[in-house]
């Protein structure tokens, strides 16, 4: 997973690296492990408040390591200089005065998936191994060992083939999230193309009526592994 900052800065929590769209990634600067994860919380959690003893127990507590208001604040500043170089000298990490911080709305972040072809047996589709999302303390974070799962297809919406990347393989959960993925698809307005296929990635719970994690993808797939995908989160999504 990749994430695009203000449409200018190509941010991959895996690796703990910034560059430029214009960059390669051999020019890419690495942050430190934990400058990393700060900002890999406040990018998951684009535009809400990401509370400073959230940091403290998910970076700092559970690597053993004892927690400083001083070392937080130093690493805030510290991203926000590494951030101002690529996007300007704008607001870009807010502060709420004894809370916690957030990632400017004004600052645009998208997410990419990549998506790797694999046995294409109907030439018109694909089937590709996929990086997937692993829940981890509540949110959508990736190990830098990431399970891997060929995509199923399930059905079509608007004529575009609609792929199943959760692992689960069931009748009842496959009719569910497909009903997940209609819905997802009328809400955003998603258009289908000739190039384009939509995934469905979703927690078991969703299949019990209980609230569950759903991603939804669309893909735009080129023959030359061009793939651009558009990903869209619901932290809460009840059948």
């Amino acid at each position: 997973m990749l994430y695009v900052l203000d449409g200018a800065v190509i941010y991959d929590p895996v690796n703990g690296t910034l560059r430029r769209t214009d960059e390669n990634v051999t020019d890419a600067i690495h942050l430190t492990e934990i400058a990393g994860k700060i900002l890999h919380h406040l990018v998951l959690h684009h535009g809400a408040l990401v509370t400073r003893n959230t940091l403290f127990n998910e970076i700092w507590e559970k690597a053993g390591i004892a927690p400083s208001s001083n070392t937080l604040n130093q690493y805030i500043s510290l991203l926000r200089k590494t951030l101002a170089g690529y996007i300007g000298e704008k607001d870009i990490i807010v502060t709420v005065p004894r809370a916690g911080y957030y990632l400017s709305k004004e600052v645009s972040v998208e997410s990419h998936i990549h998506l790797r072809r694999r046995i294409p047996h109907i030439p018109k589709y694909i089937a590709a191994i996929v990086t997937l999302a692993i829940i981890v303390s509540g949110t959508f974070l990736y190990t830098t060992q990431p399970e891997t799962i060929t995509p199923r297809k399930i059905g079509e919406l608007k004529g575009c083939p609609v792929y199943d990347i959760s692992g689960v393989k069931s009748d009842v959960a496959d009719a569910s999230s497909f009903a997940v993925a209609r819905e997802a698809l009328e809400r955003n307005n998603q258009i289908c193309t000739e190039t384009t296929s939509f995934y469905m990635y979703a927690q078991e719970a969703l299949h019990l009526h209980k609230p569950a994690k759903v991603l939804f993808s669309r893909c735009i797939e080129w023959e030359d592994s061009r793939d651009t995908c558009q990903n869209i989160y619901y932290y809460t999504w009840i059948r």
